[in-house]
């Protein structure tokens, strides 16, 4: 059943939620556009639209343009895309070159629960799909509903990134994450222009990575991690990291920082082992959603920054990870109490936050 599109309401009372006073590094949650129905993802090209243009995904297999407060159907896929829980369309990218091949992917689970990933050719205008541009790119059957992971991401080299989860179930019964013979548990990449060479395995050893990104000044990766029991985590490594011998980030044999208590084999594989940079405990939340490091220039003392929050307590925090090293530890931003399961990056670098409910936020100075 869809949500109704009148949220005047529960918009009111949001507003008086996000007005709540955070820390000293606090910023307030502005309303960009509601009335959406189940959102996953905000996003936008890094060029070829204008300025301002975001695209916004709805998990039962729906994408909105948003421009200047007016939106448009963009794209829609319901009728192939299995929903709800943690299954449905999850993520999309732009392709580097979007103003002119007009290329975007699509992460998402398809009737039987399985993931795919698909590109599209979009017309000249941006404004709709070009019928019968739909190639696949990537098929991988699911043995359980959740830990589907699913979000997309271009690095600086050019590659799509997907990160897939382990493939459900507690402590990763089937031995996926550390078994480099399995996509599960796995962040992937492949060349866009060379379709044909496949994917190649970038980093293992995940559980379900919901949310990852690469700053833009630099390229470094950052993961969002979500945990099991106890601990939510944040991962990254250098781009230089990426395309080497894969590393590992130890799940399952390790949740945050500690022993899993899991006993499905233990470390394996060649790859280096990465301890998270960040980990909180359920008692902060329960369900980690990356972020983006901030490179925009409305809130100059924030830049440089890794923001991130949780789906199940609202929160959002930051840090600040520079010269190979943690040099500013996580601190709270703002204790919003909305159902965070995206943000997004403007073409300027402004920081966005969808509420699952349905509405679009833009992070800015308190």
């Amino acid at each position: 059943m869809r949500r109704p599109r009148a949220l005047a309401t529960l918009i009111a009372l949001l507003a008086l939620a996000l007005a709540v006073p955070g820390t000293a590094a606090a910023a307030r949650l502005q309303l960009v556009a509601g009335g959406f129905d189940q959102l996953t993802q905000v996003a936008a090209p890094r060029s070829g639209d204008p300025s301002g243009t975001l695209y916004v995904v709805e998990q039962e297999g729906q994408v909105h343009r948003l421009r200047g407060g007016n939106r448009s159907l963009f794209f829609d896929i319901r009728s192939i895309v299995g929903c709800c829980g943690e299954q449905g369309l999850l993520g999309i990218a732009f392709d580097p070159n979007w103003g002119s091949n007009n290329y975007f992917y699509v992460n998402y689970t398809n009737r039987s629960g399985d993931t795919r990933v698909a590109r599209y050719r979009a017309n000249a205008a941006h404004t709709a799909v070009v019928p019968g541009s739909r190639r696949l790119l990537f098929a991988l059957n699911q043995p359980s509903s959740n830990h589907n992971g699913g979000r997309l991401a271009f690095g600086r080299n050019g590659r799509l990134y997907t990160g897939q989860g382990d493939g459900g179930g507690s402590c990763d019964p089937g031995g996926r994450a550390q078994n480099l013979g399995s996509r599960h548990g796995k962040l992937l990449s492949m060349n866009p222009r060379r379709i044909r060479a496949g994917w190649r395995i970038d980093a293992y050893g995940l559980r379900n990575p919901w949310g990852y990104s690469f700053d833009r000044s630099n390229g470094r990766l950052y993961i969002g991690d979500v945990g099991q029991g106890a601990w939510e985590e944040v991962d990254t490594l250098a781009a230089f990291r990426l395309g080497g011998t894969p590393e590992n980030f130890m799940w399952d044999a390790y949740e945050g920082r500690v022993r899993s208590g899991c006993s499905t084999g233990g470390l394996r594989g060649p790859g280096a082992r990465v301890r998270p940079i960040s980990v909180y405990s359920h008692s902060l939340g329960c369900s980690i959603t990356g972020g983006y490091v901030y490179r925009g220039r409305s809130m100059p003392g924030a830049r440089g920054f890794y923001y991130f929050g949780d789906f199940c307590s609202g929160r959002i925090w930051r840090l600040k990870y520079a010269n190979g090293r943690l040099v500013r530890g996580r601190t709270l931003v703002r204790d919003t109490r909305i159902r965070i399961t995206s943000f997004g990056e403007g073409v300027n670098g402004e920081l966005y936050v969808t509420h699952q409910a349905g509405q679009v936020y833009r992070l800015v100075r308190s």
